[in-house]
């Protein structure tokens, strides 16, 4: 409970209404006396003795508000904000990471990790921000302070589930040095509210690497998955989202080292699609930033495929350089053989995929809207709903049902283990039927005369 000295209305949004707090960790990283703790669902949680009503969590939280023509004019200057999903960009690159380790350890050739040791390794930086699953916990995810090589290899590959990354900013504002950021959007739009708040965070952190996103999972994702499996959480040392060949798998790695994979095809075909669809937090579902738009550069996978339904580029990302610093910290990864990068500025090869855009870009705006004129708290946005066709609206409606009807652990449960288990071979087979007469359809049409 707060004491009544305490104004919740200066607080962060997650003290007033919890459904729009992103669980990103800002409040907890700027608050000057230390208030602000992680609950163990991940929300913060207020010790309102040491609260002095500074506001400063307030101010920075992004999960009430996002205002895109602030964030472009404090990351980028004086220009219009962005108009399509990829946000403002200078320069594209397909990228991988030239060390065998890091490209087979990472996800998307491992092009994060590689860049971040690139900066350590020539001191353009002193520690990088980013996130490992705990030791003591390996179902959780944790932030923290890789300070080398070996701190980076623990960090490598994808971690889907809600993590409050921003958190660590009380360890950076004790600390001395120069530091880079991977970040998804909501992370990255409470960095740049925190450093309006903060000069010693601006000082400190001085390059943010962005990570596209289609939502994250709640924190018992994991919980829940290991136990359709049958796998107690003491008997796992490390769980890995996408473990093995690209794109990877969701796989626990038990205590004796035996790795069990944990769900049939890979992680895009064969769960994380099916995952959104159960396990996205509420707040996730109102973000309409899915491309990191206010990050110094973006990274996804390439996930390009040809006319048979083959992905082209296996292994590879695609990198969105947004500013000049972005653009420095990518090439000089290349001159000094960390990065393998080829420019692809407007080639239409490597365009964003359209189910990542039509998540975020379409369905998540439209589902803000509809919430907002049924009177259901929403984010406040400052971009107009996109137009779209009753198909789109009715998609959106589909989408939405469903993650209000797995919100119950009765009905999410059991279409987890049935998602996961050999029962949906043939759901799978024809996903990827589909999806291959789609671009084989699509190479068609390209192909007729206008």
């Amino acid at each position: 409970m707060l004491a009544p000295t305490v104004d919740t209305n200066i607080l962060s949004v997650a003290f007033r209404d919890r459904s729009l707090c992103t669980r990103g960790g800002t409040c907890v990283g700027i608050c000057p006396t230390g208030a602000i703790q992680i609950g163990d669902d991940q929300y913060p949680v207020l010790d309102s003795e040491k609260c002095t009503s500074c506001g400063k969590c307030g101010r920075a939280c992004p999960g009430g508000e996002v205002n895109y023509h602030e964030l472009t004019q404090s990351t980028f200057g004086d220009i219009p904000p962005a108009n399509d999903f990829d946000g403002h960009v200078e320069k594209s690159f397909t990228a991988y990471a030239e060390n065998p380790t890091m490209r087979s350890g990472g996800a998307g050739g491992g092009v994060v990790t590689a860049l971040l040791h690139d900066m350590l390794k020539h001191g353009d930086v002193d520690g990088c921000i980013v996130t490992r699953m705990r030791a003591d916990k390996p179902w959780l995810g944790e932030p923290f302070i890789a300070r080398n090589t070996t701190d980076l290899l623990l960090s490598q590959g994808s971690r889907y589930s809600v993590i409050p990354l921003n958190a660590i900013f009380r360890e950076i504002r004790s600390s001395v040095g120069r530091f880079a950021i991977a970040a998804l959007p909501c992370q990255v739009h409470g960095y740049r509210k925190a450093i309006e708040e903060d000069s010693v965070l601006r000082e400190r952190i001085v390059v943010v690497i962005g990570l596209f996103c289609g939502g994250a999972l709640e924190p018992y994702v994991v919980e829940e998955l290991l136990q359709t499996k049958g796998i107690r959480l003491g008997d796992i040392q490390d769980f890995q989202f996408r473990g093995g060949s690209w794109p990877g798998k969701m796989r626990a790695v038990m205590r004796n080292n035996e790795i069990r994979d944990l769900h049939h095809s890979n992680y895009k075909d064969g769960a994380y699609n099916y995952f959104t669809g159960m396990y996205m937090a509420k707040r996730c579902q109102t973000c309409i930033d899915g491309s990191c738009e206010f990050s110094d550069l973006s990274i996804s996978d390439v996930w390009t495929r040809d006319s048979n339904g083959d992905y082209k580029f296996t292994a590879h990302s695609r990198v969105l350089c947004r500013t000049a610093l972005g653009i420095s910290v990518a090439t000089r990864a290349a001159e000094r053989g960390t990065l393998k990068i080829r420019e692809v500025t407007g080639d239409t090869d490597h365009q964003t995929h359209r189910f990542q855009t039509r998540r975020k870009g379409l369905n998540a705006p439209l589902r803000v809207a509809r919430w907002a004129r049924s009177g259901i708290p929403v984010p406040l946005y400052d971009r107009p709903t996109p137009e779209a066709t009753v198909k789109e609206r009715c998609t959106e409606y589909a989408v939405s049902s469903c993650l209000r009807a797995t919100q119950f652990h009765s009905i999410r449960y059991p279409l987890m283990r049935f998602l996961t288990s050999q029962y949906a071979k043939p759901l799978i087979q024809l996903r990827m039927w589909r999806k291959k007469r789609k671009y084989r359809r699509n190479a068609i049409r390209r192909l007729r005369p206008t």
